[in-house]
């Protein structure tokens, strides 16, 4: 991380230097010290907020995608197809700042990610919608790239809803429902308190007439995201040989394309709102 090593650079410029000149380490050290950290600190803040900018114009561009939504018209489709492409250009500049803060990179995969698996299911509702490229199959290399585990994944685990999107693109896109078992089983396992992840997680198994796994997954959930009453109610549901339920999660759910509102004109959310923001920063 470049960051580090500029703020290094000055750390050990200041503390060493003046030994050149006679003036004692003792002397050197602490001040050396503090002024690496200030450089940390302040390159950080300066970088933090370039890529906040970069974010911030792409939520405008999804505003405006909001307004056409609402008040849709001639070329709507067109339009909308714009907005999306302009919002993912806008996020890849932030790739030039990648080697400068840890975890910006996996931040914007995993904001472009949500963005064209989006698009993917926005477009299809959108009537004389001709959207380019192969649909999830754009949103699948940025997903997996947002994709991680261990420390990392605890540190950034608000970053599940692309995790979840990963799944669903394996399971929708590839039918490889093993490669979206896999996504969400070391998803939570970091985001054990995200109760829609663990009914998504059942509600896949569930379609895949894997009735026993989903239960067993809902009884985990229950368990690890107690507060969640969603789980409670559709364990006793496929204990009781009926259907899964998801309305209780309202909007939030929809993002994810595996069953439509049936509220006319309700659309899925552009993306999570924990998603919306910077990246958590160390």
């Amino acid at each position: 991380m470049y960051t580090l090593y500029l703020s290094l650079g000055v750390a050990l410029f200041v503390a060493l230097v003046p030994l050149v000149f006679g003036v004692g380490i003792g002397w050197t050290f602490l001040p050396g010290m503090i002024l690496g950290v200030l450089a940390f600190v302040w390159t950080n803040r300066r970088v933090a907020k370039r890529v906040e900018a970069v974010t911030q114009a792409a939520d405008a561009e999804m505003a405006a995608l909001q307004g056409l939504a609402q008040r849709p018209g001639k070329n709507t489709a067109a339009a909308m197809g714009n907005r999306f492409d302009r919002a993912v250009e806008l996020l890849k500049r932030g790739f030039m700042f990648e080697k400068w803060q840890i975890g910006v990179s996996t931040m914007l995969n995993a904001r472009i990610g949500t963005l064209l698996f989006t698009k993917w299911l926005v477009m299809q509702q959108v009537p004389d919608a001709k959207p380019k490229g192969s649909g999830l199959a754009d949103a699948i290399p940025y997903l997996e790239r947002a994709r991680l585990k261990g420390r990392k994944a605890q540190l950034l685990q608000a970053l599940w809803p692309a995790w979840a999107m990963l799944a669903v693109a394996y399971y929708k896109g590839r039918k490889d429902l093993d490669g979206a078992v896999r996504v969400l089983e070391d998803a939570v396992k970091v985001a054990k308190k995200q109760g829609m992840l663990w009914s998504l997680y059942a509600w896949i198994l569930w379609k895949e007439e894997r009735l026993d796994d989903a239960i067993a997954v809902l009884a985990r959930g229950k368990d690890a995201a107690a507060d969640d009453k969603n789980l409670a109610e559709n364990l006793t549901a496929l204990q009781n040989r009926k259907k899964m339920n998801m309305r209780g999660y309202g909007e939030q759910w929809y993002q994810f394309g595996l069953e439509r509102p049936k509220m006319a004109g309700m659309q899925p959310q552009m993306g999570h709102p924990r998603m919306r923001g910077g990246a958590r920063r160390r």
